[in-house]
């Protein structure tokens, strides 16, 4: 899964063919070429632990794993909210923004 985010230097910035194939994916670089980011939220074939199995050395998974899967990742595009809460400043805003949510769905 993808989706827009503000922040692409803190996240894994996917670049994705017309077919929303994966075909490219750049971990927390500082000069990010888009902020299409990977939301870490995959559906997998049994298939994929053939691929694990291949990856001893494997510590990350979007780090070390997900580049090795350009060209055979399908992408879905999230447009409804999602937030990355790996900092506590995000962390912080996604706090803000359920508080609101809550009070507005309240209403």
């Amino acid at each position: 899964m993808t989706f827009m985010t503000a922040t692409p230097r803190e996240c894994g910035i996917v670049e994705i063919d017309t077919n929303g194939v994966m075909v490219d994916y750049f971990e927390k670089v500082d000069d990010p070429p888009s902020n299409l980011a990977n939301a870490a939220v995959f559906i997998f074939e049994p298939e994929i632990h053939e691929i694990l199995n291949k990856l001893e050395s494997a510590r990350d998974f979007c780090a070390d794993v997900v580049p090795k899967l350009r060209g055979k990742l399908n992408t879905f595009h999230n447009k409804q909210y999602h937030r990355d809460i790996g900092s506590p400043e995000s962390y912080r805003i996604a706090c803000k923004d359920f508080e609101q949510w809550t009070q507005n769905a309240s209403l």
